[in-house]
C-alpha cells in the first residue's frame, strides 16, 4: 500500500473541511451583516417618522404664538404629501393643561411617532404651550 496516497486522500479531506469551515462562516457574515442593514433601515425610518412629528410640534408651538385658536376637536393636518402625515390630535380627556399630541406617520412604512404637548389656554382664548415632551 502507498503511504503516499493515503496521505494525499486525508489532506483532500481536511482541505474539504477546512473550505467548508470558511464558507459557514462567510455565510455566517453575511447574515450578521444583512440583519445590521435590516436594523439600521429601520432604525432610520423611526428616525425620520420623529422628526416630522417634532416639525408638527415647532409647527404647533408657532401656530399657537401667533395667536391662532382650536377647540381641541378634530385634527389638524400639519402636512400630508404620498410620503408622510403630520396631524396634530389632542387627548379626549378635558384637563387643564391640554394634552396634544404630534403624530409623524410615514405611509409607506407603517411607522408613526409622537411628540407630547402640553397646552393651556388663557381668558383670552391664547393657547400657550407649556412643555413638550419629546418621546
Amino acid at each position: 500500500m502507498n503511504m503516499g496516497a493515503h496521505n494525499a486522500g486525508f489532506i483532500t479531506y481536511v482541505a474539504i473541511f477546512t473550505m467548508s469551515f470558511l464558507l459557514l462562516i462567510a455565510f455566517m457574515g453575511l447574515r450578521i451583516g444583512q440583519i445590521s442593514e435590516s436594523n439600521a433601515v429601520d432604525e432610520l425610518h423611526l428616525e425620520e417618522a420623529h422628526y416630522a412629528a417634532q416639525s408638527g410640534a415647532h409647527w404647533f408651538v408657532g401656530y399657537c404664538k401667533a395667536g391662532n385658536t382650536w377647540d381641541f376637536q378634530g385634527k389638524l393636518i400639519v402636512a400630508d404629501n404620498e410620503d408622510v402625515e403630520i396631524t396634530i390630535e389632542a387627548d379626549s380627556s378635558s384637563d387643564s393643561p391640554r394634552h396634544v399630541i404630534s403624530y409623524g406617520k410615514l405611509k409607506h412604512h407603517e411607522i408613526v411617532s409622537r411628540v407630547h404637548m402640553y397646552v393651556t389656554v388663557d381668558k383670552d382664548n391664547n393657547m400657550h404651550v407649556i412643555k413638550v415632551k419629546p418621546y
